[in-house]
């Protein structure tokens, strides 16, 4: 389906038009409750900005910054963030949702795995995804909205890690595990190894182009199968798939991600989805990656449009 109609985009964190990112923060050395206090309010005066411009836009798809609230999930952030700031989040829920904005959050995969042995390491993941499943909750966001995760490292087997993750997923509270898309990546773990594990669990899994690239399965996925099996494991849930769109950087490590959406990309993309899905665009260029996709669109359907005007 290649339709305008079948496909929703989206941009992560900043939105280079504002030149607004969210994400405002500070060195651990210099938190103090009132600078926590002025960076929150900061980010999120910010944040509504964003998801205003996306209301204008038309853009109903957003990755917010795992740093909306510094620290959230450190044990230096004593403060009642989600009370004190009760109000300006439903404020910007209200926002998102006469707009029809999808939200998420990623926290970086130093922040938050699934593979741990160690209690810390399992312990401080388990709040790094509190953090985000409570800012999703406070935005009044529906089951779609997801915090996504990766598996983590294989040490000191690959077997024992990935038992290590079904354990913390057997254990974790169900209302966490539901706001879970576990993704897989292109250092460690291959798409026809995480799949399994979110099947089992009942999480959804999150395709990445650009992942399967540069990690392929054994056997290879080919890209329609990956989003194809991906789209499975959101609908078995009811809901509307999601997955990631990236493009290699020229000259850059393998995985690193390009400013924008090579053409050749999006177009495989379009061709292998076989039913409506949002693109997450990660892209240097953010918004500007996202509108370059557009106008992109827009020149095929007007090319496709004459052809047939002129038989």
């Amino acid at each position: 389906m290649e339709g305008l109609s079948s496909y929703r985009l989206g941009y992560v964190a900043n939105c280079l038009s504002l030149e607004l990112g969210a994400s405002h923060t500070c060195r651990l050395a210099g938190v103090t409750p009132r600078r926590l206090s002025e960076l929150i309010e900061l980010n999120l005066a910010e944040l509504e900005q964003i998801l205003l411009f996306n209301e204008k836009h038309g853009i109903e798809l957003f990755r917010i910054g795992s740093s909306l609230i510094p620290f959230a999930s450190h044990p230096v952030n004593t403060l009642p963030w989600w009370r004190t700031y009760a109000s300006t989040f439903a404020r910007l829920g209200q926002i998102a949702q006469r707009s029809r904005q999808r939200l998420s959050l990623h926290p970086s995969p130093a922040g938050a795995s699934l593979s741990s042995r160690h209690p810390h390491v399992r312990e401080a993941a388990l709040a790094e995804l509190r953090y985000g499943a409570r800012v999703l909750d406070l935005l009044g966001q529906g089951p779609e909205s997801r915090v996504v995760i990766h598996v983590g490292g294989a040490a000191p087997s690959r077997p024992e890690a990935l038992e290590a993750a079904h354990r913390m997923l057997d254990t974790m509270p169900e209302e966490l595990r539901d706001r879970l898309v576990i993704e897989h990546d292109d250092k460690v773990w291959t798409a026809r190894e995480v799949l399994p594990l979110a099947r089992e669990h009942g999480v959804p899994f999150l395709a990445d182009n650009l992942h399967n690239a540069v990690l392929p399965s054994n056997p290879v996925m080919p890209l329609d199968e990956l989003l194809r099996e991906s789209a499975a494991s959101w609908h078995a849930l009811g809901l509307r798939p999601k997955y990631h769109l990236a493009s290699q950087k020229k000259d850059g490590k393998p995985g690193a991600h390009a400013d924008r959406i090579a053409p050749a990309d999006f177009r495989a993309v379009l061709a292998a989805l076989e039913s409506p899905a949002d693109l997450m665009l990660e892209a240097k260029d953010k918004d500007l990656a996202l509108f370059a996709l557009r106008q992109q669109a827009a020149r095929r359907v007007r090319t496709v449009e004459h052809g047939a005007a002129s038989l």
